[in-house]
């Protein structure tokens, strides 16, 4: 029996801008689109808008969009070549990952079943890290708000997947878990004709161990198929690795979040030394600020312009404040190394030493880990985490310091005043005075050499914490004890000194140049998953769909090719449908084992069963829009009336992939096959009646479906009007929107209305 589509339109809405491109969730009554403005807007089905996302930057497009697998991360392609995965829940950025090239498409593939992956190596009864780490402290900082453990940034930690991302130049990159880069392969490098190859798409087959790439190479559309051992064998340690890639991206920006908070509150620091301190110093000749100040520390004596900024410009009122205000500061840098900062560097040490022991397994992942390489990212984080303790050595010193000297200056502007030094202050004791002695005589010039070659003189130098906050070595060297027994055996066994177990104390590099190289060390570990997946990569087959046409002379455009790719899960195969030209598509079925191939080529001009009314008026000026696999069983299709009338007419069609199967066409694989000639078409006019075929308003020039939520997007009007279509299935028998009667009528209408 016939069936005919059930339309429900839900509303219609104009946007802002033009929508470039626009995404269903795959279960959450979701849809995400990007605007021509560069935004990223997600709403719901009733139009309630959730979150935007603000542009990446002036003239930066929006390229690609695509959801994760029953969660609330979309990732979104840019122009710039760059990609973001956001957190629709959260409202946050996850990650930032850069490439070369503008970006042609992003998606994430279906999730993948841990059960069929799971191997051997791995213990039931294995605890994961949140059974050893407690939860970092939430982030917070100067001037921003705290964020707790669960809205700081993370990947998310659903059904794992993997994120494609496909550039113009014919770059493909695979992500597993959007954290662990998992290969990639430059398809250009595969074209017979490399200076006439556009990539149109690439997907990742239905067992993760394949891709099939859609092509232009020179005057064929191909499709172009890779295999890849090592994906194939190494899955279910792939997927392990991930893990610990994502918990270690995480921390790495936990980690830089932190630094960012606690450089904010050291500049507070330095403003309020800049403000009072560093404008008189900059007024007095070189050299001479330590000399006055021990004069007047040991004799009592001040000098003129001392005393007039000690009395005028500074105040006690004015001092008081400034030792406050500087102690507070130095409280939330301490507090922020101590907490969040060495709570993270553990937590880095935790992972690093788990990719460690993964790395020894060489059975299940020596194509993926390098013993060396986490070896050599251990030591770095080791080395980190000594610089964060010698860190809070400094800024405990430096508190004690700048007490101090405050409460030095403080007992001499009460004498300068005249004034009785009250009971409570405390007094400074000869063994202060001597250290206070050794803390003024630093006052001298700190030379700081720039990148650039130039030479900075910082006068005023009563910190100490700023020089490692910065991209250069340390000017300060913090003493250590030449009598500590550790101390005196490492400089004593030349041996112990350079072990590999024993984690490098670097005094000379700041807490920024340490972070620097265990970021550098981190990136190296996973380099080696990316370099030997990519080096796997083999070309299987090579299918030609169709020969493209020359040029046309009438200034005519050659179509746009569109295509869609659905995982179905119950027939263990692959489908792949895409457009050959303006009225004809291929529906490519591939077997997981890449065995065999079935073809059927649907072709929108009627054939020979095709009515004579619909010969002449519907069917005969259609041509492709936009098409998507709604389900495993049903394919929509976007059609516009390609007509010379100027009342264009777009329609909507669901074509059903049961009535298409007396056409296909089978083929073995792997094999090199050119279809143009071998398959035979199937008109839609004649396995399918007038009625499944529905006009829409306008011209339409997108398609968004959604099989699991039963709903269908259309654009229009220039890309500036969004319509939503609730979808289900009835019965010929039963009451539907518009008879074929109906669609004649329309049809005659608007051709009787273009004569006129």
């Amino acid at each position: 029996m016939a069936q005919a589509i059930f339309m429900k339109q839900m509303g219609s809405r104009m946007v802002g801008g033009a929508v470039q491109t626009m995404e269903w969730s795959n279960k959450m009554d979701l849809i995400a689109y990007g605007t021509d403005r560069g935004e990223v807007i997600i709403q719901r089905l009733n139009w309630q808008k959730i979150v935007t996302f603000p542009s990446q930057g002036e003239d930066i497009a929006v390229r690609s969009l695509g959801w994760q697998l029953d969660e609330t991360v979309l990732a979104a392609g840019y122009s710039n070549g760059r990609v973001t995965l956001l957190d629709a829940e959260r409202e946050d950025q996850i990650s930032m990952l850069n490439f070369e090239d503008d970006i042609k498409r992003v998606y994430f593939t279906k999730a993948i079943k841990i059960s069929d992956y799971r191997s051997t190596y791995r213990n039931r009864k294995e605890h994961t890290f949140d059974f050893f780490l407690p939860p970092l402290p939430p982030l917070s900082g100067i001037g921003s708000l705290s964020k707790s453990p669960e809205e700081q940034r993370s990947f998310a930690k659903g059904s794992p997947c993997f994120l494609v991302v496909i550039t113009v130049t014919g770059k493909v990159h695979l992500l597993l878990l959007g954290a662990l880069r998992a290969g990639h392969i430059d398809l250009k490098q595969h074209a017979v004709h490399p200076e006439k190859f556009i990539v149109h798409d690439v997907r990742l087959s239905g067992n993760f161990n394949a891709i099939y790439a859609l092509v232009t190479d020179g005057s064929d559309l191909k499709v172009l198929h890779f295999h890849n051992a090592v994906l194939q064998e190494y899955i279910s340690p792939m997927l392990h690795l991930a893990v610990h890639c994502a918990n270690v991206l995480e921390t790495k920006n936990y980690i830089n979040e932190t630094i960012q908070s606690i450089m904010e509150a050291w500049e507070t620091v330095l403003l309020e030394m800049d403000n009072k301190l560093t404008k008189y110093a900059n007024q007095q000749p070189e050299g001479s600020i330590a000399a006055d100040f021990l004069e007047l520390l040991v004799f009592g004596y001040a000098t003129h312009e001392i005393e007039d900024f000690l009395r005028d410009d500074l105040n006690e009122k004015g001092l008081k404040k400034l030792a406050n205000s500087v102690d507070l500061s130095y409280s939330t840098v301490a507090s922020l190394v101590t907490k969040q900062l060495q709570s993270s560097s553990v937590n880095m040490f935790y992972f690093l030493n788990a990719l460690k022991g993964l790395s020894r397994i060489t059975y299940f992942f020596e194509p993926l880990l390098s013993s060396d390489a986490t070896q050599e990212a251990l030591r770095a984080c080791g080395a980190f985490l000594m610089k964060v303790l010698e860190v809070q050595q400094v800024i405990d010193q430096c508190i004690n310091d700048m007490k101090l000297f405050f409460s030095w200056l403080c007992i001499v502007i009460l004498r300068l005043y005249q004034h009785d030094i009250p009971e409570e202050m405390t007094q400074i004791t000869p063994e202060d005075t001597i250290y206070l002695a050794e803390y003024l005589n630093s006052f001298e010039d700190s030379v700081v050499e720039n990148e650039d070659g130039t030479v900075t003189k910082r006068k005023f130098n009563l910190e100490k914490v700023g020089q490692y906050l910065e991209n250069r070595n340390l000017q300060q060297i913090v003493k250590s004890d030449p009598h500590h027994l550790w101390h005196r055996l490492l400089e004593e066994n030349e041996c112990l000194r350079n072990c590999s177990l024993l984690f490098p104390h670097e005094k000379e590099t700041s807490l920024i140049q340490q972070r620097d190289k265990l970021l550098k060390t981190v990136e190296d570990v996973f380099k080696r998953p990316n370099e030997s997946i990519s080096a796997s990569f083999v070309q299987d087959a090579s299918i030609t769909c169709a020969s493209l046409p020359p040029a046309p002379d009438d200034g005519d455009m050659h179509p746009v090719f569109h295509s869609s790719f659905f995982v179905d899960e119950e027939s263990s195969t692959d489908l792949l449908v895409t457009t050959i030209n303006w009225h004809e598509a291929l529906l490519l079925e591939f077997n997981k084992q890449f065995s065999f191939l079935k073809c059927t080529r649907i072709d929108l001009q009627p054939g020979p069963f095709t009515s004579h009314a619909l010969r002449d008026v519907v069917f005969n000026s259609l041509k492709f829009v936009d098409l998507g696999f709604y389900n495993e069983s049903l394919l929509s299709i976007l059609l516009h009336n390609n007509g010379q009338n100027d009342d264009k007419q777009s329609y909507f069609l669901q074509c059903s992939l049961e009535a298409t199967k007396g056409k296909r066409t089978r083929h073995i694989m792997p094999n090199n096959v050119n279809l143009v000639d071998v398959d035979f078409a199937c008109h839609i006019p004649d396995i399918m009646d007038a009625n499944i075929i529905k006009p829409l308003e306008g011209e339409c020039t997108r398609l968004a479906v959604s099989g699991s939520r039963k709903v269908v997007t259309v654009l229009s009007d220039q890309c500036h009007k969004m319509t939503i279509f609730e979808m289900d299935i009835e019965d010929e028998e039963d009451e539907t929107e518009m008879s074929q009667n109906s669609l004649l009528e329309i049809s005659k209408e608007s051709a009787t209305s273009s004569n006129e």
